[in-house]
């Protein structure tokens, strides 16, 4: 069975982050650790597949034993994967590509980035308020993330529930166990109700 045919079985965090993280520095690091913490729990990490915390957190995946999906798309080819992805999925478009992370995520953490993460975030915080979408967690690492969510909230229309949706944590460890909590009541399912 392939990779793909399995994700029914495996739960699937799609990670958003910098493509600028380099080998050695903080960003990469942590980046490094959210993937350990995602394969130790065997769950399956996706993401776009090339450099800085995209490489970080599939090399974590890998060494800590997990599975891996990179999401490219042709305008980066002939540019290769980073070497802990197992399986590329390439598509035509941006769009589509964003589409494919989305859909393959049961859950998503996204870590520090620049407008391309804003992006990611921002699609994901807005899928999440739709049917298909309703339920999957959206977990933001990092004090940059509690600035860009306050301005949002400060100076753009919001409902609420809107600001509610998207989880503000300072550490990797943190989004883990968030994921980690999420998905134990997704298996436990909905409590039992008995009539009286």
């Amino acid at each position: 069975m392939d990779l793909l045919s399995d994700l029914a079985s495996n739960m699937v965090v799609t990670v958003f982050g910098s493509s600028r993280a380099k080998r050695g520095d903080d960003e990469y690091r942590s980046a490094q650790r959210l993937g350990r913490l995602i394969g130790e729990r065997g769950w399956t990490l996706c993401n776009g597949g090339h450099d800085g915390t995209m490489e970080a957190a599939a090399r974590g995946a890998k060494e800590a034993g997990g599975r891996t999906i990179g999401v490219s798309f042709a305008l980066h080819q002939p540019l290769s994967l980073n070497h802990w992805i197992d399986h590329e999925i390439v598509l035509d478009t941006l769009i589509a590509r964003l589409d494919k992370l989305a859909r393959l995520g049961d859950a998503y953490v996204v870590l520090t980035g620049g407008i391309g993460t804003l992006l990611e975030c921002c699609l994901v915080w807005n899928l999440i308020q739709s049917p298909d979408f309703n339920g999957k967690p959206l977990v933001a690492v990092g004090t940059a993330w509690r600035g860009v969510v306050a301005a949002i909230r400060t100076h753009l229309p919001m409902q609420p529930w809107e600001s509610e949706s998207i989880t503000l944590v300072e550490t990797v460890d943190q989004a883990v166990e968030c994921l980690a909590v999420h998905f134990a009541r997704a298996r436990a399912g909905p409590p039992n109700v008995t009539e009286r």
